[in-house]
């Protein structure tokens, strides 16, 4: 073990702070700028969609998976869209065996509000027949390697998921109930908006860090996270830890989070050459 690296494991503060105080990180970037991504879309053949999106070294695959169900009563026109976060063991050493953990069960919540309330799907399409049959979308993000900012990578992999899949056509006889998939005959599901996520550690009251480690975020004092649509509006904040948030500092936040949609959405249109 070098001498370095004794010091991060027997002092990480201390290690940490050091580089802070150079006015960049660990990992050489500087506290505003954000690592490299890729997308790939249909990545899983047996998927409806897939996504895979690596960020920095964090990497997550999102599977579509299409079933039919029946509507919700209260929503008899409408079908559903369920998303759900894996982390395994072998993604990160922080990531234990067992249930779900805190992580994956608030990223799936965040996922699923971002939905929501972005209203990136009319489910009133998703409604085969009212009151009988509906598309329930499952949509499984696994994380392959985890280093940080899980919320942005898992976003992104998602919404390109749901642009790649395709629904085959169902006809339903009223008279014999039957239901018959004709799978040679498929539709694009239409994708309303593209929401974008823009993560930020707060280390100190002045010291913000774009698209954190896991490091990063061990070492801050809280995260925000803005959620912007494609016509870059605002559509959802997402805020975890203690440190306040001035208005000046929100403003910041809104322009280094309408750059990075403008990068990604680069990166999604070319993931579908369009």
């Amino acid at each position: 073990m070098t001498a370095l690296n004794a010091w991060k494991v027997i002092e990480p503060d201390s290690f940490y702070r050091s580089f802070i105080e150079k006015q960049q990180r660990p990992d050489e970037r500087k506290w505003l700028e954000a690592r490299p991504v890729t997308l790939k879309v249909s990545s899983i053949t047996t998927a409806d969609g897939s996504a895979t999106v690596r960020l920095g070294n964090t990497t997550v695959v999102c599977g579509v998976k299409a079933e039919i169900s029946v509507p919700d009563l209260r929503e008899p026109n409408k079908g559903f869209i369920i998303p759900n976060i894996e982390l395994h063991p072998c993604c990160s050493p922080t990531v234990k065996t067992g249930p779900p953990g805190e992580k994956a069960m608030v990223t799936s919540q965040f996922l699923a509000k971002v939905i929501e309330s972005c209203n990136v799907i009319d489910k009133k399409t998703l409604c085969i027949v009212p009151n009988k049959l509906s598309w329930c979308l499952y949509c499984d993000v696994i994380c392959l390697d985890y280093d940080g900012n899980l919320g942005d990578a898992s976003l992104l992999a998602l919404v390109a998921a749901l642009q790649d899949t395709t629904l085959p056509k169902v006809e339903f006889d009223e008279e014999t109930e039957k239901i018959v998939v004709e799978n040679e005959k498929t539709e694009k599901l239409k994708v309303l908006s593209r929401p974008i996520s823009t993560t930020i550690t707060l280390y100190s009251s002045d010291i913000h860090l774009l698209d954190p480690t896991a490091e990063d975020e061990s070492e801050g004092n809280g995260e925000i996270t803005l959620v912007l649509k494609d016509s870059n509006t605002l559509g959802l904040t997402h805020k975890s830890g203690g440190q306040m948030v001035t208005p000046d500092n929100l403003q910041k936040f809104m322009d280094l989070a309408k750059k990075r949609v403008k990068e990604l959405t680069k990166i999604m249109n070319k993931a579908f050459k369009t």
